[in-house]
């Protein structure tokens, strides 16, 4: 986020102090000007702004009516933040972002949102987990653009489609705390990262009181990315900003520890199985040819008449496709497991916008 700090002149100060202290203590009084949506009056019909994707076993598609005087405000708006006095870096940055999900322009939006998703929760009989994890869902299936500006307030990630970790975590953060969920946003400074934190009664991230959640793909609560784009870890403890005064609190956290833990060590195993798999290979391949060629002689000499000379080969190619046998049985055993765990994981990776799913599956596939 752009920075303008602005400082009044130490002269201008003093004169206003003699004519008006109490104008003089306001001026001098630390103080952060936040972003607004500054809107007119609506020149054209609502955006239908729809978006289609993926939960659970079925696809979702939801379309809200978007007051156009109100994304166009949100896309003019100066975005940068004005600092007056000494004010820390967190609680301009707090400021700032609690102002964009709250920007009461953006009310009506939250309502219309909700209202839909509120209505696949009643039809589909979600629990208050599967309903968090449907709005997380929807936002994290937008498509990641990253423009190097200022976070957008979520009315124009809504009509976009589009936006970074900033935009989207934005937006989830808005609609759970709309719906009463304990929700913070975690910034990761150092890493120029964002993300969401959601209150929960397990899987916590680090202390911070909240379980993680991120918002660039699909991903389950409590499960933080083994690296960003770019190869990025993060390092660095968040600046947790609390959206709300939601209290409503995610209860699945046990399984999605569990279904992280099946999936480290599915990762851990296919990892451990594939060199050895890879080192049998061409001692199975030498032995098919010596037994292929053993197979050749003993076939030459069948022709040729010489019975004695092929069944002098008969206890050498017997004890060779023994053998060979004992090995392949060891080889597709190790490749058996080895799909095992690769399905596993190919299953989790593939699923993570359904958690209940994902983690009946990963119970009737238990791994030694």
């Amino acid at each position: 986020m752009h920075r303008t700090v602005k400082y009044l002149p130490v002269i201008a100060l003093v004169l206003l102090a003699v004519a008006l202290v109490a104008g003089y203590q306001y001026a001098t009084r630390p103080s952060v000007i936040v972003p607004h949506i500054r809107t007119g009056m609506p020149e054209s019909a609502p955006l239908a702004a729809t978006h289609t994707f993926p939960f659970e076993s079925a696809t979702v598609t939801i379309t809200v009516p978007v007051d156009a005087s109100v994304y166009d405000g949100a896309k003019n708006t100066d975005k940068s933040v004005s600092i007056y006095g000494n004010v820390s870096e967190s609680t301009w940055v707090s400021d700032s972002f609690r102002a964009m999900v709250d920007d009461p322009a953006q009310d009506q939006l939250y309502d219309d949102l909700t209202g839909q998703f509120r209505n696949i929760k009643e039809q589909q009989g979600l629990s208050d987990d599967e309903y968090l994890e449907l709005m997380a869902a929807y936002t994290q299936s937008f498509t990641y653009v990253s423009t190097g500006s200022p976070a957008k307030f979520p009315v124009e990630t809504v009509v976009d489609g589009t936006g970074d970790c900033a935009d989207r975590s934005l937006l989830l953060a808005g609609l759970l705390s709309h719906e009463g969920y304990r929700v913070a946003l975690f910034v990761f400074s150092p890493e120029a990262h964002m993300a969401l934190g959601v209150g929960s009664t397990d899987f916590l991230y680090r202390d911070t009181g909240y379980a993680y959640l991120e918002t660039t793909n699909y991903s389950f609560v409590g499960i933080p990315p083994e690296e960003l784009e770019g190869g990025v870890t993060l390092q660095s403890y968040p600046l947790v900003i609390p959206i709300g005064n939601g209290t409503k609190l995610y209860g699945s956290g046990a399984e999605t520890r569990y279904i992280e833990n099946a999936d480290n060590l599915s990762e851990q195993q296919t990892t451990q199985l594939e060199p050895r798999i890879i080192s049998l290979q061409p001692g199975l391949t030498a032995e098919q040819d010596q037994i292929a060629q053993l197979n050749a002689r003993m076939q030459q000499l069948r022709n040729a008449g010489n019975i004695p000379g092929y069944n002098a080969q008969v206890s050498d190619h017997n004890t060779l496709v023994a053998e060979y046998n004992a090995q392949l049985a060891s080889y597709q055993q190790l490749v058996s497991q080895y799909n095992q765990y690769a399905a596993l994981h190919n299953y989790i990776v593939t699923h993570e916008f359904d958690r209940p799913g994902v983690y009946a599956y990963v119970t009737a596939h238990p791994l030694s």
